[in-house]
Protein backbone atom coordinates (compact mmCIF):
# COMPACT_ATOMS: atom_id res chain seq x y z
CA UNK A 1 0.00 0.00 0.00
CA UNK A 2 2.58 2.04 1.23
CA UNK A 3 4.21 1.54 -2.74
CA UNK A 4 1.26 2.35 -4.34
CA UNK A 5 1.14 5.84 -2.87
CA UNK A 6 4.41 6.60 -3.64
CA UNK A 7 4.37 5.74 -6.80
CA UNK A 8 1.20 7.93 -6.90
CA UNK A 9 2.98 10.92 -5.28
CA UNK A 10 5.81 10.76 -8.09
CA UNK A 11 3.59 10.21 -10.72
CA UNK A 12 1.84 13.84 -9.91
CA UNK A 13 5.43 14.52 -9.72
CA UNK A 14 5.74 14.11 -12.64
CA UNK A 15 3.04 16.04 -14.25
CA UNK A 16 3.68 18.78 -12.10
CA UNK A 17 6.97 18.90 -14.75
CA UNK A 18 5.14 18.60 -17.46
CA UNK A 19 4.98 22.36 -18.66
CA UNK A 20 8.53 22.85 -18.19
CA UNK A 21 9.51 19.79 -20.53
CA UNK A 22 7.25 20.64 -23.16
CA UNK A 23 9.57 23.74 -23.67
CA UNK A 24 12.88 22.97 -22.92
CA UNK A 25 12.62 20.10 -25.82
CA UNK A 26 11.83 23.35 -28.55
CA UNK A 27 14.68 25.40 -26.48
CA UNK A 28 17.09 22.68 -27.73
CA UNK A 29 15.54 22.79 -31.04
CA UNK A 30 16.01 26.34 -31.44
CA UNK A 31 19.30 26.29 -29.73
CA UNK A 32 20.95 23.64 -32.27
CA UNK A 33 19.38 25.40 -35.12
CA UNK A 34 20.36 28.82 -34.56
CA UNK A 35 21.38 30.12 -38.13
CA UNK A 36 23.40 32.84 -39.89
CA UNK A 37 19.83 35.21 -38.96
CA UNK A 38 19.52 34.33 -35.40
CA UNK A 39 23.17 33.60 -35.00
CA UNK A 40 24.34 33.43 -31.12
CA UNK A 41 20.59 33.86 -30.28
CA UNK A 42 20.87 32.25 -26.93
CA UNK A 43 23.85 34.25 -26.06
CA UNK A 44 21.89 38.15 -26.66
CA UNK A 45 19.32 39.23 -24.50
CA UNK A 46 18.03 42.14 -26.73
CA UNK A 47 16.70 40.79 -29.76
CA UNK A 48 17.69 37.42 -28.07
CA UNK A 49 16.41 34.29 -26.96
CA UNK A 50 18.29 34.70 -23.28
CA UNK A 51 15.39 35.06 -22.17
CA UNK A 52 14.03 31.67 -22.86
CA UNK A 53 16.47 30.77 -19.65
CA UNK A 54 14.97 33.17 -17.23
CA UNK A 55 11.39 31.91 -18.27
CA UNK A 56 12.38 28.64 -17.33
CA UNK A 57 13.53 29.48 -13.77
CA UNK A 58 10.73 31.69 -13.57
CA UNK A 59 8.62 29.02 -13.76
CA UNK A 60 10.84 26.62 -11.67
CA UNK A 61 10.79 29.47 -8.80
CA UNK A 62 6.94 29.47 -9.16
CA UNK A 63 6.70 25.54 -8.76
CA UNK A 64 8.52 25.53 -5.69
CA UNK A 65 6.83 28.32 -4.15
CA UNK A 66 3.50 27.18 -4.97
CA UNK A 67 4.22 22.79 -4.88
CA UNK A 68 2.25 22.09 -2.12
CA UNK A 69 -0.94 24.31 -3.92
CA UNK A 70 -0.56 22.91 -6.70
CA UNK A 71 -2.88 20.53 -8.00
CA UNK A 72 -3.12 19.12 -11.29
CA UNK A 73 -6.25 18.36 -12.81
CA UNK A 74 -5.31 16.41 -15.94
CA UNK A 75 -4.24 12.71 -15.78
CA UNK A 76 -6.89 12.03 -13.38
CA UNK A 77 -8.51 10.07 -16.35
CA UNK A 78 -6.74 9.10 -19.19
CA UNK A 79 -9.33 9.67 -21.77
CA UNK A 80 -10.85 12.66 -20.26
CA UNK A 81 -11.51 15.99 -22.95
CA UNK A 82 -8.72 17.75 -20.17
CA UNK A 83 -6.51 15.19 -20.29
CA UNK A 84 -6.60 15.21 -24.50
CA UNK A 85 -6.27 18.67 -24.69
CA UNK A 86 -3.65 18.91 -22.52
CA UNK A 87 -1.66 16.54 -24.05
CA UNK A 88 -2.12 18.39 -27.41
CA UNK A 89 -1.32 21.47 -25.64
CA UNK A 90 2.08 20.31 -24.46
CA UNK A 91 3.09 18.97 -28.14
CA UNK A 92 2.37 22.81 -29.73
CA UNK A 93 5.72 24.39 -28.45
CA UNK A 94 7.60 21.69 -30.27
CA UNK A 95 5.27 21.81 -33.65
CA UNK A 96 5.54 25.53 -33.75
CA UNK A 97 9.14 25.23 -33.64
CA UNK A 98 9.62 22.92 -36.29
CA UNK A 99 6.97 24.80 -38.56
CA UNK A 100 8.32 27.67 -38.04
CA UNK A 101 12.07 27.00 -38.81
CA UNK A 102 11.71 24.18 -41.06
CA UNK A 103 8.77 24.80 -43.21
CA UNK A 104 9.01 28.45 -43.86
CA UNK A 105 6.84 30.42 -41.17
CA UNK A 106 9.43 32.35 -39.91
CA UNK A 107 10.42 33.12 -43.99
CA UNK A 108 6.45 33.99 -44.51
CA UNK A 109 6.13 36.44 -40.97
CA UNK A 110 9.46 38.25 -42.22
CA UNK A 111 8.08 38.49 -46.06
CA UNK A 112 4.51 39.72 -44.96
CA UNK A 113 6.28 42.35 -42.65
CA UNK A 114 8.83 43.53 -45.38
CA UNK A 115 6.05 44.11 -48.24
CA UNK A 116 3.09 45.19 -46.05
CA UNK A 117 4.51 47.29 -42.89
CA UNK A 118 8.14 48.27 -43.46
CA UNK A 119 6.93 49.26 -47.35
CA UNK A 120 4.95 52.49 -45.83
CA UNK A 121 8.14 53.11 -43.17
CA UNK A 122 9.66 55.61 -45.80
CA UNK A 123 11.95 57.24 -43.11
CA UNK A 124 14.04 53.94 -42.87
CA UNK A 125 16.68 52.60 -44.80
CA UNK A 126 16.41 49.36 -46.97
CA UNK A 127 18.99 47.92 -44.55
CA UNK A 128 16.75 48.90 -41.27
CA UNK A 129 13.69 47.78 -43.06
CA UNK A 130 15.27 44.53 -43.74
CA UNK A 131 16.26 44.30 -39.79
CA UNK A 132 13.29 44.82 -38.17
CA UNK A 133 11.36 43.00 -40.65
CA UNK A 134 13.93 40.30 -39.77
CA UNK A 135 13.28 40.73 -36.10
CA UNK A 136 9.57 40.02 -36.66
CA UNK A 137 9.31 35.99 -36.37
CA UNK A 138 11.18 36.62 -32.84
CA UNK A 139 8.45 38.43 -31.47
CA UNK A 140 5.70 36.37 -32.99
CA UNK A 141 7.56 33.30 -31.30
CA UNK A 142 7.77 35.21 -27.42
CA UNK A 143 3.99 35.73 -28.05
CA UNK A 144 3.14 32.10 -29.14
CA UNK A 145 5.17 30.38 -26.53
CA UNK A 146 3.48 33.20 -23.88
CA UNK A 147 0.10 31.66 -25.64
CA UNK A 148 0.86 28.09 -24.94
CA UNK A 149 1.87 28.62 -21.83
CA UNK A 150 -1.16 30.52 -20.56
CA UNK A 151 -2.91 27.42 -22.06
CA UNK A 152 -0.80 24.44 -20.90
CA UNK A 153 -0.59 25.71 -17.12
CA UNK A 154 -4.72 26.36 -17.53
CA UNK A 155 -5.16 22.83 -18.41
CA UNK A 156 -2.99 21.39 -16.23
CA UNK A 157 -4.33 23.73 -13.11
CA UNK A 158 -7.65 25.53 -13.59
CA UNK A 159 -8.49 28.76 -12.69
CA UNK A 160 -7.00 28.22 -9.15
CA UNK A 161 -3.75 26.91 -9.99
CA UNK A 162 -3.50 28.86 -12.80
CA UNK A 163 -3.30 32.12 -10.95
CA UNK A 164 -0.76 30.93 -9.07
CA UNK A 165 1.76 30.21 -12.34
CA UNK A 166 1.65 33.72 -13.81
CA UNK A 167 5.37 34.56 -13.88
CA UNK A 168 6.93 33.00 -16.73
CA UNK A 169 3.73 33.40 -18.96
CA UNK A 170 3.94 36.87 -18.16
CA UNK A 171 7.12 37.55 -18.55
CA UNK A 172 7.45 35.91 -22.03
CA UNK A 173 3.94 38.04 -22.97
CA UNK A 174 6.11 41.39 -21.57
CA UNK A 175 9.53 40.55 -23.80
CA UNK A 176 7.21 39.29 -27.02
CA UNK A 177 5.24 43.20 -26.74
CA UNK A 178 8.67 44.78 -26.33
CA UNK A 179 10.36 43.15 -29.50
CA UNK A 180 7.01 43.93 -31.70
CA UNK A 181 6.61 47.37 -31.06
CA UNK A 182 10.63 48.19 -31.13
CA UNK A 183 9.64 46.03 -34.74
CA UNK A 184 6.90 48.20 -35.49
CA UNK A 185 8.53 51.58 -34.33
CA UNK A 186 12.22 51.59 -34.25
CA UNK A 187 14.20 53.69 -31.98
CA UNK A 188 12.25 56.19 -30.14
CA UNK A 189 9.24 56.44 -32.54
CA UNK A 190 7.18 55.17 -29.95
CA UNK A 191 6.66 58.08 -27.59
CA UNK A 192 4.93 56.62 -24.59
CA UNK A 193 8.47 54.71 -23.66
CA UNK A 194 10.39 57.46 -24.99
CA UNK A 195 8.86 60.04 -22.19
CA UNK A 196 10.63 58.09 -19.39
CA UNK A 197 13.48 56.98 -21.47
CA UNK A 198 14.30 61.13 -21.63
CA UNK A 199 13.96 60.72 -18.10
CA UNK A 200 16.97 57.84 -16.93
CA UNK A 201 18.73 59.98 -19.72
CA UNK A 202 18.55 63.71 -18.00
CA UNK A 203 19.02 61.74 -14.51
CA UNK A 204 22.13 59.99 -15.84
CA UNK A 205 23.42 62.77 -17.51
CA UNK A 206 23.28 64.26 -13.95
CA UNK A 207 25.30 61.59 -12.94
CA UNK A 208 27.59 61.74 -15.44
CA UNK A 209 28.37 65.83 -14.21
CA UNK A 210 29.36 64.41 -10.85
CA UNK A 211 31.53 61.80 -11.98
CA UNK A 212 34.03 64.60 -13.68
CA UNK A 213 32.67 64.05 -17.41
CA UNK A 214 30.96 67.45 -18.61
CA UNK A 215 28.03 66.12 -20.88
CA UNK A 216 24.71 67.85 -22.26
CA UNK A 217 21.43 66.53 -23.24
CA UNK A 218 19.83 67.86 -26.58
CA UNK A 219 16.30 66.75 -27.58
CA UNK A 220 15.59 66.63 -31.34
CA UNK A 221 12.69 65.32 -33.39
CA UNK A 222 14.19 63.44 -36.70
CA UNK A 223 11.74 61.17 -38.91
CA UNK A 224 13.98 58.23 -38.65
CA UNK A 225 14.59 58.37 -34.80
CA UNK A 226 11.60 60.16 -33.85
CA UNK A 227 11.72 62.49 -30.45
CA UNK A 228 15.10 61.36 -28.86
CA UNK A 229 17.50 62.69 -26.65
CA UNK A 230 20.41 62.84 -27.65
CA UNK A 231 23.65 62.91 -25.18
CA UNK A 232 26.76 65.16 -25.45
CA UNK A 233 29.91 65.01 -24.58
CA UNK A 234 32.70 67.97 -24.18
CA UNK A 235 36.18 66.49 -25.14
CA UNK A 236 39.30 67.57 -22.56
CA UNK A 237 40.95 70.87 -23.99
CA UNK A 238 37.53 71.19 -25.93
CA UNK A 239 34.86 73.67 -25.83
CA UNK A 240 33.02 72.04 -29.00
CA UNK A 241 30.68 69.28 -27.62
CA UNK A 242 30.28 66.18 -30.05
CA UNK A 243 27.09 64.15 -29.85
CA UNK A 244 27.73 60.80 -28.19
CA UNK A 245 24.87 58.59 -28.68
CA UNK A 246 20.79 59.00 -29.09
CA UNK A 247 19.21 57.24 -25.86
CA UNK A 248 15.89 55.75 -27.84
CA UNK A 249 14.44 53.72 -25.11
CA UNK A 250 15.36 50.23 -25.59
CA UNK A 251 18.84 51.81 -24.20
CA UNK A 252 17.47 53.12 -21.18
CA UNK A 253 16.36 49.92 -19.89
CA UNK A 254 12.45 50.93 -19.84
CA UNK A 255 11.81 47.32 -20.73
CA UNK A 256 13.12 46.12 -17.42
CA UNK A 257 10.92 48.47 -15.74
CA UNK A 258 7.86 46.97 -17.09
CA UNK A 259 9.53 43.52 -16.88
CA UNK A 260 9.80 44.26 -13.27
CA UNK A 261 6.64 45.95 -12.47
CA UNK A 262 4.62 42.80 -13.82
CA UNK A 263 6.56 40.15 -12.50
CA UNK A 264 6.67 41.82 -9.09
CA UNK A 265 3.17 42.20 -9.00
CA UNK A 266 2.12 38.92 -10.12
CA UNK A 267 4.81 37.69 -7.55
CA UNK A 268 3.50 39.69 -4.48
CA UNK A 269 0.04 38.96 -5.32
CA UNK A 270 0.60 35.18 -4.32
CA UNK A 271 2.63 36.04 -1.21
CA UNK A 272 0.99 36.21 2.38
CA UNK A 273 2.10 39.46 3.69
CA UNK A 274 0.65 42.69 4.98
CA UNK A 275 0.13 45.84 2.10
CA UNK A 276 2.46 47.68 3.31
CA UNK A 277 5.18 45.23 3.30
CA UNK A 278 4.23 44.73 -0.13
CA UNK A 279 4.52 48.33 -0.82
CA UNK A 280 7.75 48.62 0.68
CA UNK A 281 9.01 45.46 -1.16
CA UNK A 282 7.84 46.95 -4.98
CA UNK A 283 9.29 50.27 -4.25
CA UNK A 284 12.87 49.41 -2.96
CA UNK A 285 12.98 46.67 -6.10
CA UNK A 286 11.74 49.76 -8.48
CA UNK A 287 14.00 52.34 -7.14
CA UNK A 288 17.44 49.54 -7.63
CA UNK A 289 15.72 48.32 -11.19
CA UNK A 290 15.54 52.13 -12.01
CA UNK A 291 19.55 52.83 -10.49
CA UNK A 292 20.26 49.95 -12.77
CA UNK A 293 19.08 51.61 -15.93
CA UNK A 294 20.46 54.72 -15.40
CA UNK A 295 24.05 52.67 -14.69
CA UNK A 296 23.28 51.08 -18.17
CA UNK A 297 23.18 54.57 -19.85
CA UNK A 298 26.45 55.64 -17.88
CA UNK A 299 27.92 52.58 -18.65
CA UNK A 300 27.45 52.54 -22.56
CA UNK A 301 28.85 56.24 -22.43
CA UNK A 302 31.60 55.34 -20.56
CA UNK A 303 32.15 52.51 -23.68
CA UNK A 304 31.30 55.23 -26.18
CA UNK A 305 34.02 57.76 -25.36
CA UNK A 306 36.67 55.19 -24.73
CA UNK A 307 36.07 53.26 -27.52
CA UNK A 308 33.66 54.17 -30.30
CA UNK A 309 30.64 52.05 -31.44
CA UNK A 310 33.12 49.16 -31.11
CA UNK A 311 32.39 45.48 -30.75
CA UNK A 312 32.94 46.17 -26.65
CA UNK A 313 29.91 48.62 -27.18
CA UNK A 314 27.47 46.58 -28.77
CA UNK A 315 28.41 43.59 -26.78
CA UNK A 316 27.32 45.63 -23.70
CA UNK A 317 24.01 47.13 -25.30
CA UNK A 318 23.09 43.50 -26.60
CA UNK A 319 23.94 41.35 -24.03
CA UNK A 320 25.31 42.68 -20.45
CA UNK A 321 22.76 45.79 -20.21
CA UNK A 322 19.51 43.34 -19.88
CA UNK A 323 21.34 40.67 -18.30
CA UNK A 324 21.89 42.83 -15.43
CA UNK A 325 18.75 44.04 -14.78
CA UNK A 326 16.73 40.56 -15.71
CA UNK A 327 19.38 39.05 -13.23
CA UNK A 328 18.48 41.63 -10.50
CA UNK A 329 14.65 41.27 -11.50
CA UNK A 330 15.10 37.29 -10.77
CA UNK A 331 17.09 37.37 -7.89
CA UNK A 332 14.84 39.87 -6.36
CA UNK A 333 12.02 36.99 -4.86
CA UNK A 334 14.68 35.57 -3.22
CA UNK A 335 15.77 37.93 -1.45
CA UNK A 336 12.36 38.91 -0.42
CA UNK A 337 11.59 35.31 0.52
CA UNK A 338 15.53 35.50 2.69
CA UNK A 339 14.47 38.51 4.20
CA UNK A 340 10.91 37.31 5.16
CA UNK A 341 12.85 34.57 6.79
CA UNK A 342 15.32 36.47 8.54
CA UNK A 343 12.52 38.97 9.95
CA UNK A 344 10.78 35.90 11.56
CA UNK A 345 13.69 34.74 12.80
CA UNK A 346 14.33 37.97 14.59
CA UNK A 347 10.85 38.39 15.52
CA UNK A 348 10.87 34.75 17.29
CA UNK A 349 13.83 35.70 18.65
CA UNK A 350 12.50 38.88 20.45
CA UNK A 351 9.43 37.01 21.66
CA UNK A 352 11.66 34.19 23.48
CA UNK A 353 13.97 37.33 24.79
CA UNK A 354 10.79 38.91 26.18
CA UNK A 355 9.54 35.60 27.35
CA UNK A 356 12.47 35.40 29.56
CA UNK A 357 12.81 38.55 30.67
CA UNK A 358 8.97 38.48 31.92
CA UNK A 359 9.60 35.73 33.78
Amino acid sequence: MMLKEKLKEKREDLIKLLPLIAFIIPFLILYLKQDVTFSYSFEATWKGRAFYIFFIWFAVLEMIINWEKLQPKAFKKLKSIRTIALILALLLPTIYVIISNFYGLNDAIYVWTRENYMAQKTELSENEKRFFAMMMPLAVEYLVFAAFSFLIFFLQYGVNGFRKSLLAPSFLTIIGIVYMIDNLYPYGQFIPFQIPAATTATIANSFLNLMGYRTYISYETDPTWGWIPILHYYLPKYSIPIPVFAIAWPCSGIESLLVYTIFIIVFLKNFEISLMRKIAYFSIGAVITYLINIFRIITLFIIAINSGYSEEFWRFHDFYAQLISISWIAAYPLLIMMGGDILQKIKSFAEFLKMRLSS
